[in-house]
């Protein structure tokens, strides 16, 4: 990810949707947790489906951070969560 999307940001959220495991990414970048969990949500909803990866990820201090994911076969999983 770029990290000049957000201009003079310190935070970034990333929400990243796959129709399958390794296929091409529809992004969406915003600099408010509560919008990039809300459209995590949203794109799960509508998307969650057997191949679809849906992952919300934060860029802080130039370091990308997992938040959460999603897959069909594996379900909602949380950073550090085992």
């Amino acid at each position: 990810m770029d990290s000049t999307v957000l201009k003079d940001q310190d935070v970034a959220y990333e929400v990243e949707l796959r129709f399958r495991p390794d296929g091409p990414a529809v992004l969406g970048v915003w600099s408010e947790p509560e919008t990039a969990e809300k459209l995590f949500m949203e794109w799960l909803g509508l998307y969650g489906q057997a191949g679809t990866v849906l992952t919300l990820t934060t860029l802080a201090e130039g370091t990308m951070r997992p938040v959460k994911s999603w897959t069909y076969e594996s379900s909602l999983k949380m950073a550090g969560a085992a």
